[in-house]
């Protein structure tokens, strides 16, 4: 903390200063209503046949006392702007006290925070289907993609509401009913439907389709549930792992946030300290004007 060249270990406070302020102002507006009512001539009265004279007002005769008064308002105004601006940089003081700062340490603080929130960990997305297929083999991947294709065009066909079922449907149908009569007007028309396949040669073939569906299905399946635990397997890992580094980084981030504690609690230490001594500070008084000071001090 600088301090003005106002100051000493010995004088007056800023109370007792503005108190001489407001003195010197007193006697500065004496002083101006004596100068401002100088007169250097005399005003008599008179009547017309009557030597009587009335004095209406005297002039100064001693003219000694003009050049002081003016010499005392000079050194008035003198010690009133010393001890305003006095006043003025004590109020600095304990303004820049109040306000103080260990510039040093928080830019070291606010460096070493930035740096950190630099270093925040990030929570990795989390792993899809996709993601675990792509991380297999080329072989891999074709091999799920064609069971894949596969079941689904088998399943397409001997679903109850597929082709080859209801061809199969039809069949069974055909064997019970193998003709129809429409009568078509004075005609009556007669379709006779004629089976190409047997029965068990259609149905050993759709009962041979189901069981490869099944088995297809069930080695997809194996590969889905694969998948599905690879997924959980990889977010848990993941979880795992970002919750750890970021429970690390939570930990140094408060360690440095009681640090910021600290620095905040010794700049008030020093505060209080510097307020203390910009309050004993004094306010000299400079020896051209102690005189002046001496004079106002015995009123």
């Amino acid at each position: 903390m600088k301090t003005k060249p106002f100051f000493g270990e010995k004088g007056l406070t800023s109370t007792s200063a503005n108190h001489y302020c407001n003195l010197a102002h007193e006697q500065t507006k004496r002083l101006q209503t004596y100068l401002s009512s100088v007169k250097f001539y005399s005003t008599e009265l008179s009547v017309i046949g009557s030597s009587e004279k009335e004095v209406l007002s005297k002039g100064t005769t001693d003219i000694t006392l003009i050049p002081k008064a003016i010499e005392t308002i000079g050194q008035l105004h003198s010690l009133i702007a010393f001890f305003r601006e006095a006043i003025k940089a004590k109020d600095e003081l304990t303004k820049e006290a109040m306000n103080w700062e260990d510039e040093a340490a928080r830019k070291e603080y606010n460096d070493r925070i930035k740096e950190l929130d630099a270093r925040r960990p990030l929570a990795s997305p989390d792993w899809t289907e996709d993601d675990v297929i792509k991380s297999w083999s080329v072989g891999e991947q074709e091999k799920y993609l064609s069971l894949e294709a596969e079941a689904s065009t088998l399943g397409q066909y001997i679903h109850d509401k597929g082709a080859l079922a209801l061809a199969r449907e039809r069949l069974m149908a055909v064997i019970n009913n193998p003709t129809e009569v429409t009568e078509n007007g004075r005609d009556t028309l007669i379709k006779r439907f004629t089976p190409t396949c047997s029965q068990e040669e259609i149905d050993g073939m759709y009962f041979d389709l189901q069981a490869k569906h099944r088995k297809v299905q069930a080695e997809l399946n194996g590969m889905k549930k694969r998948i599905e635990d690879e997924v959980k397997q990889h977010n848990l890992e993941s979880d795992s792992i970002f919750r750890t580094a970021y429970e690390s980084w939570k930990a140094e981030k408060n360690a440095l946030e009681r640090e910021f504690t600290t620095i905040m609690n010794s700049e008030n230490e020093t505060r209080k300290k510097m307020l203390a001594d910009v309050q004993e500070l004094k306010i000299v008084v400079p020896n051209r004007l102690k005189e002046i000071f001496d004079a106002l001090s015995a009123l």
